[in-house]
């Protein structure tokens, strides 16, 4: 069986329909690693389960608990964190569940034991390495990598972004207040689209003509970003700028939250909801002002902005040598309107000239013909 094969069995085909899409994603990474481990196909173990079930041996009708329990064990010494041994298991739990044949566990059978290691410390980036990765970066990534790093974003929260999303970013020079449903938990993050970063889309977007709706970010074939390409686009940026670093573009929003712990932002529940964390109990009933949030994130973006003004001095020198290089047009169109008014009135002088030696021969003939037409008559 390959490690797509399962999914076509009738009891996993029904087990998955049952889950959201989401969900299916996370399930199908996590199953193949049982069944290398139990050495059975999906129908398989559903006939095993429904016999065992029907058995008077209590060893008979526990197998399963007790391969899981067994298999649990086997995770907690492949060096995995408590939480992905329960993804593990839970992926397992659910295809019995959904089909029926729940998996019965007495209180303390799954809890994870993992052995007591030094812990590795994982690479955070700081604001200043952040710095070096976005000079190595293109339009579109700038704009990424700000939408991730200054908004606390996940992958898959900025994947789902949508131009409509940001009201007016064309006309929009200061933070962005946005709120978002997290598309991992459900929960409401209110953060803002930094000025910055609002530059820098909308640097982007009028490369791509200025659409005024769709993704937000696209690739060169115009279709919507996965989180694997946001994945796979931050990692090159890293490895440009540290080749020796492991980096997770994860990683992103524990320095956004970095950002927040050195603000000190308070109370509680302001820094919740900038990360999109749920707030503690009545709290979460309890509405919050746009104006509270832009004062709490300008706090935060004090730790978080890689231009300092910088961005600003630039589009003013920008726009300075465009008015410089418009006024030397301009003086120059001057210089030749001053020319052809000179070229205008020597021809006019000439022309008026013309008109009266015309006259005065004109004259000269005129009188010249009356006086033969007086011979004639004499």
């Amino acid at each position: 069986m390959t490690s797509e094969d399962w999914k076509q069995e009738p009891y996993a085909k029904s087990w998955l329909n049952k889950v959201s899409k989401r969900t299916q994603e996370n399930y199908s990474a996590t199953f193949p690693k049982w069944l290398a481990f139990i050495k059975m196909s999906p129908t398989e173990q559903i006939e095993r389960r429904v016999r065992d079930l029907q058995s008077g041996d209590l060893r008979e009708r526990c197998w399963f608990e007790d391969k899981v329990i067994e298999y649990k064990n086997l995770l907690a010494t492949q060096d995995y964190q408590a939480v992905t041994v329960h993804s593990y298991l839970i992926s397992v739990q659910s295809f019995f569940s959904k089909n029926r044949l729940k998996l019965q566990f007495s209180r303390g059978d799954l809890k994870v034991e993992v052995s007591q290691k030094v812990i590795e410390q994982k690479w955070i980036p700081t604001n200043i390495e952040i710095r070096v990765m976005y000079s190595q970066a293109n339009v579109r990534d700038r704009a990424l990598l700000l939408a991730l790093y200054q908004s606390g974003f996940s992958e898959i929260d900025v994947a789902s972004l949508n131009i409509q999303d940001l009201n007016d970013i064309y006309e929009h020079e200061e933070h962005l207040f946005i709120e978002k449903r997290r598309e991992k938990t459900n929960i409401i993050q209110a953060t803002c689209i930094s000025a910055e970063a609002v530059h820098d889309l909308k640097s982007m977007l009028r490369d791509r003509g200025s659409p005024k709706k769709g993704a937000l970010f696209v690739s060169q074939k115009g279709q919507r970003l996965t989180t694997r390409f946001i994945n796979d686009a931050m990692k090159k940026l890293a490895q440009k700028a540290y080749p020796d670093r492991k980096f997770k573009t994860k990683s992103l929003r524990s320095a956004y939250n970095s950002a927040l712990l050195r603000a000190n932002i308070q109370p509680q529940e302001l820094k919740d909801l900038l990360m999109g964390h749920k707030r503690a109990g009545a709290r979460s009933h309890y509405a919050y002002d746009k104006i509270t949030m832009l004062e709490a994130y300008e706090k935060a973006f004090k730790h978080l902005s890689i231009n300092h003004g910088k961005q600003a001095r630039k589009d003013l020198e920008k726009i300075q040598n465009t008015i410089v290089g418009l006024s030397q047009t301009i003086m120059k169109q001057q210089e030749e309107i001053v020319k052809l008014r000179t070229i205008l009135e020597q021809h006019n002088i000439q022309f008026q000239r013309m008109t009266t030696d015309f006259n005065e021969r004109l004259t000269w003939l005129e009188n010249k013909l009356k006086k033969r037409e007086k011979v004639t008559l004499t």
